[in-house]
Protein backbone atom coordinates (compact mmCIF):
# COMPACT_ATOMS: atom_id res chain seq x y z
CA UNK A 1 0.00 0.00 0.00
CA UNK A 2 2.61 2.20 -0.92
CA UNK A 3 2.47 6.88 -1.40
CA UNK A 4 3.48 7.72 -4.83
CA UNK A 5 6.33 9.72 -3.03
CA UNK A 6 8.36 10.88 0.08
CA UNK A 7 7.31 13.09 1.83
CA UNK A 8 7.04 15.08 5.53
CA UNK A 9 5.14 13.84 8.18
CA UNK A 10 4.03 16.46 10.76
CA UNK A 11 2.78 14.87 14.02
CA UNK A 12 1.83 17.17 16.98
CA UNK A 13 0.24 16.33 20.27
CA UNK A 14 0.08 16.25 24.02
CA UNK A 15 -2.24 15.44 27.35
CA UNK A 16 -5.99 16.14 28.45
CA UNK A 17 -7.34 15.93 31.79
CA UNK A 18 -7.49 12.58 33.43
CA UNK A 19 -4.23 11.18 31.96
CA UNK A 20 -5.57 10.86 28.50
CA UNK A 21 -3.31 11.71 24.95
CA UNK A 22 -4.40 13.20 22.15
CA UNK A 23 -2.14 13.89 18.71
CA UNK A 24 -3.34 15.53 15.07
CA UNK A 25 -0.91 14.91 11.84
CA UNK A 26 -0.56 16.52 8.55
CA UNK A 27 2.00 15.45 5.74
CA UNK A 28 4.24 18.38 3.55
CA UNK A 29 5.51 16.87 0.16
CA UNK A 30 6.96 18.55 -3.15
CA UNK A 31 5.20 18.01 -6.88
CA UNK A 32 8.01 15.31 -7.84
CA UNK A 33 6.80 12.09 -7.48
CA UNK A 34 8.69 8.72 -6.29
CA UNK A 35 10.66 7.43 -3.42
CA UNK A 36 13.29 9.86 -4.62
CA UNK A 37 11.14 12.95 -4.71
CA UNK A 38 12.55 15.98 -3.45
CA UNK A 39 12.66 16.39 0.49
CA UNK A 40 14.43 18.41 3.10
CA UNK A 41 17.61 17.11 4.64
CA UNK A 42 18.38 16.17 7.89
CA UNK A 43 19.96 19.70 8.87
CA UNK A 44 16.71 21.65 7.19
CA UNK A 45 14.34 19.02 9.20
CA UNK A 46 16.27 20.39 12.48
CA UNK A 47 16.12 24.01 11.69
CA UNK A 48 12.40 23.91 10.76
CA UNK A 49 11.35 21.83 13.87
CA UNK A 50 13.43 23.92 16.18
CA UNK A 51 11.97 27.28 13.82
CA UNK A 52 9.11 28.27 12.34
CA UNK A 53 7.31 25.05 12.29
CA UNK A 54 7.16 24.79 16.84
CA UNK A 55 5.97 28.23 16.57
CA UNK A 56 3.29 27.65 14.12
CA UNK A 57 1.99 24.28 15.99
CA UNK A 58 1.96 26.62 19.46
CA UNK A 59 0.62 30.23 17.92
CA UNK A 60 -2.46 27.55 16.47
CA UNK A 61 -3.02 25.40 19.57
CA UNK A 62 -2.65 28.54 22.00
CA UNK A 63 -4.60 31.28 19.65
CA UNK A 64 -7.97 31.73 20.88
CA UNK A 65 -9.92 31.38 17.65
CA UNK A 66 -8.91 27.66 17.36
CA UNK A 67 -11.44 27.34 20.55
CA UNK A 68 -9.01 24.88 22.43
CA UNK A 69 -9.21 24.77 25.93
CA UNK A 70 -6.71 25.17 28.31
CA UNK A 71 -6.41 22.17 29.50
CA UNK A 72 -5.54 20.55 26.58
CA UNK A 73 -1.39 20.89 26.37
CA UNK A 74 0.71 20.83 23.17
CA UNK A 75 3.94 18.96 24.82
CA UNK A 76 5.79 17.86 21.27
CA UNK A 77 5.96 18.48 17.36
CA UNK A 78 7.36 15.81 14.97
CA UNK A 79 8.76 16.35 12.19
CA UNK A 80 10.05 13.19 9.98
CA UNK A 81 10.74 12.01 6.27
CA UNK A 82 8.92 9.06 5.00
CA UNK A 83 9.21 7.36 2.60
CA UNK A 84 6.80 5.44 -0.13
CA UNK A 85 6.21 2.54 1.88
CA UNK A 86 5.56 4.52 4.88
CA UNK A 87 8.77 4.31 7.22
CA UNK A 88 10.83 6.57 8.36
CA UNK A 89 13.99 6.48 6.41
CA UNK A 90 16.06 7.88 9.43
CA UNK A 91 16.91 5.64 12.54
CA UNK A 92 16.41 9.03 14.52
CA UNK A 93 13.32 10.66 15.43
CA UNK A 94 13.22 14.51 15.03
CA UNK A 95 11.04 15.83 17.88
CA UNK A 96 10.90 19.31 19.39
CA UNK A 97 9.61 18.87 23.40
CA UNK A 98 7.42 22.30 24.70
CA UNK A 99 9.12 23.04 28.03
CA UNK A 100 6.53 24.90 29.54
CA UNK A 101 3.98 22.94 27.73
CA UNK A 102 1.54 25.22 25.64
CA UNK A 103 -1.80 25.42 26.62
CA UNK A 104 -5.10 25.62 24.82
CA UNK A 105 -6.23 29.32 24.07
CA UNK A 106 -9.69 29.22 25.56
CA UNK A 107 -11.38 28.55 28.62
CA UNK A 108 -14.77 29.12 27.87
CA UNK A 109 -16.35 25.53 28.20
CA UNK A 110 -14.82 22.40 29.48
CA UNK A 111 -16.87 18.91 27.47
CA UNK A 112 -16.13 15.85 27.80
CA UNK A 113 -11.94 14.73 26.27
CA UNK A 114 -13.84 13.33 23.90
CA UNK A 115 -15.38 16.37 22.60
CA UNK A 116 -13.69 17.44 19.41
CA UNK A 117 -13.99 19.76 16.46
CA UNK A 118 -13.15 18.49 12.66
CA UNK A 119 -10.51 20.14 11.22
CA UNK A 120 -11.44 19.48 7.14
CA UNK A 121 -8.57 19.41 4.50
CA UNK A 122 -10.21 20.07 0.80
CA UNK A 123 -8.30 19.88 -2.12
CA UNK A 124 -9.14 20.59 -5.73
CA UNK A 125 -10.69 17.65 -5.75
CA UNK A 126 -14.32 16.83 -5.12
CA UNK A 127 -13.78 12.66 -4.95
CA UNK A 128 -11.26 10.33 -5.58
CA UNK A 129 -8.20 9.30 -3.72
CA UNK A 130 -6.41 12.17 -1.72
CA UNK A 131 -9.36 14.53 -2.09
CA UNK A 132 -9.89 15.89 1.73
CA UNK A 133 -8.09 14.61 5.05
CA UNK A 134 -9.08 15.96 8.57
CA UNK A 135 -7.56 16.40 12.05
CA UNK A 136 -9.23 15.92 15.16
CA UNK A 137 -8.78 19.42 17.44
CA UNK A 138 -8.41 18.39 21.05
CA UNK A 139 -11.10 19.12 23.49
CA UNK A 140 -13.05 21.49 21.96
CA UNK A 141 -13.98 24.53 24.21
CA UNK A 142 -16.90 26.45 21.47
CA UNK A 143 -20.59 27.27 24.15
CA UNK A 144 -23.26 25.22 21.96
CA UNK A 145 -26.73 27.42 21.36
CA UNK A 146 -29.58 25.72 22.98
CA UNK A 147 -31.62 26.07 19.95
CA UNK A 148 -29.57 24.12 17.78
CA UNK A 149 -27.19 22.22 20.41
CA UNK A 150 -24.18 22.98 18.14
CA UNK A 151 -21.74 25.81 18.14
CA UNK A 152 -22.45 28.70 16.11
CA UNK A 153 -21.26 29.79 12.63
CA UNK A 154 -19.23 32.76 13.39
CA UNK A 155 -17.32 30.68 15.87
CA UNK A 156 -16.93 27.83 13.49
CA UNK A 157 -15.77 30.23 10.76
CA UNK A 158 -12.87 31.26 13.48
CA UNK A 159 -11.91 28.10 13.87
CA UNK A 160 -11.61 27.22 10.47
CA UNK A 161 -9.56 30.59 9.32
CA UNK A 162 -7.34 29.81 12.28
CA UNK A 163 -7.08 26.19 11.04
CA UNK A 164 -5.79 27.87 7.42
CA UNK A 165 -3.73 30.26 8.87
CA UNK A 166 -1.89 27.62 10.61
CA UNK A 167 -1.20 25.25 7.74
CA UNK A 168 -0.06 28.43 5.81
CA UNK A 169 2.15 29.40 8.26
CA UNK A 170 3.72 25.66 8.52
CA UNK A 171 4.80 25.49 4.64
CA UNK A 172 4.71 29.12 3.50
CA UNK A 173 7.52 31.20 6.26
CA UNK A 174 8.55 34.36 5.06
CA UNK A 175 12.28 34.38 4.09
CA UNK A 176 14.48 31.82 3.01
CA UNK A 177 12.51 28.50 2.99
CA UNK A 178 13.84 26.35 5.60
CA UNK A 179 12.76 23.30 3.89
CA UNK A 180 12.40 23.50 -0.22
CA UNK A 181 9.79 26.29 -1.86
CA UNK A 182 7.97 23.39 -3.63
CA UNK A 183 6.98 21.68 -0.32
CA UNK A 184 3.60 22.24 0.47
CA UNK A 185 0.68 20.86 2.64
CA UNK A 186 -0.84 17.70 1.08
CA UNK A 187 -3.91 15.11 1.57
CA UNK A 188 -2.11 11.79 1.01
CA UNK A 189 -3.59 8.33 0.12
CA UNK A 190 -2.09 4.85 -0.19
CA UNK A 191 -4.38 3.10 -1.94
CA UNK A 192 -3.19 1.46 -5.24
CA UNK A 193 -0.36 3.41 -6.41
CA UNK A 194 -1.30 6.22 -4.12
CA UNK A 195 -2.23 10.10 -4.65
CA UNK A 196 -0.92 13.20 -3.12
CA UNK A 197 -3.20 16.72 -3.60
CA UNK A 198 -2.42 19.70 -2.48
CA UNK A 199 -4.33 21.36 0.33
CA UNK A 200 -6.41 24.72 -1.12
CA UNK A 201 -8.79 25.69 1.77
CA UNK A 202 -10.61 23.76 5.23
CA UNK A 203 -13.93 23.27 6.66
CA UNK A 204 -15.50 23.35 10.37
CA UNK A 205 -19.08 22.65 10.90
CA UNK A 206 -20.80 23.71 13.56
CA UNK A 207 -21.67 20.00 14.91
CA UNK A 208 -19.00 18.70 17.76
CA UNK A 209 -17.40 15.50 16.62
CA UNK A 210 -16.88 12.61 19.51
CA UNK A 211 -13.36 10.75 19.15
CA UNK A 212 -13.44 7.97 21.67
CA UNK A 213 -9.96 7.16 22.05
CA UNK A 214 -9.06 10.38 24.08
CA UNK A 215 -11.47 8.48 26.84
CA UNK A 216 -9.63 5.15 26.85
CA UNK A 217 -7.52 6.49 29.84
CA UNK A 218 -9.81 7.91 32.73
CA UNK A 219 -10.39 5.56 35.93
CA UNK A 220 -14.16 5.43 35.68
CA UNK A 221 -15.30 5.38 39.57
CA UNK A 222 -18.80 3.88 40.09
CA UNK A 223 -21.01 5.33 42.65
CA UNK A 224 -24.10 2.70 43.91
CA UNK A 225 -27.35 2.87 45.50
CA UNK A 226 -29.37 0.23 46.76
CA UNK A 227 -33.37 0.74 46.19
CA UNK A 228 -35.16 1.90 49.17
Amino acid sequence: MPYDRRHVLAQWGGTLPGGEIWSNSIRLAGDQTGNDAGVPTQGEIIAWLQGPAKDAVAAFHGRADTGIHAQAKLTFLKLNVVDINGHYIEQETHEYVYSPVVPGGSQSVLHPNQCTLVVSTCTAFERGPAHRGRFYLPLCAKALETATGAISGPEAMLVAVSAATFLSELHDQPGPDPIQADMHVVVMSSVNTGATNRIEAVEVGTVIDTQRRRRNAMTEVYQRAELP
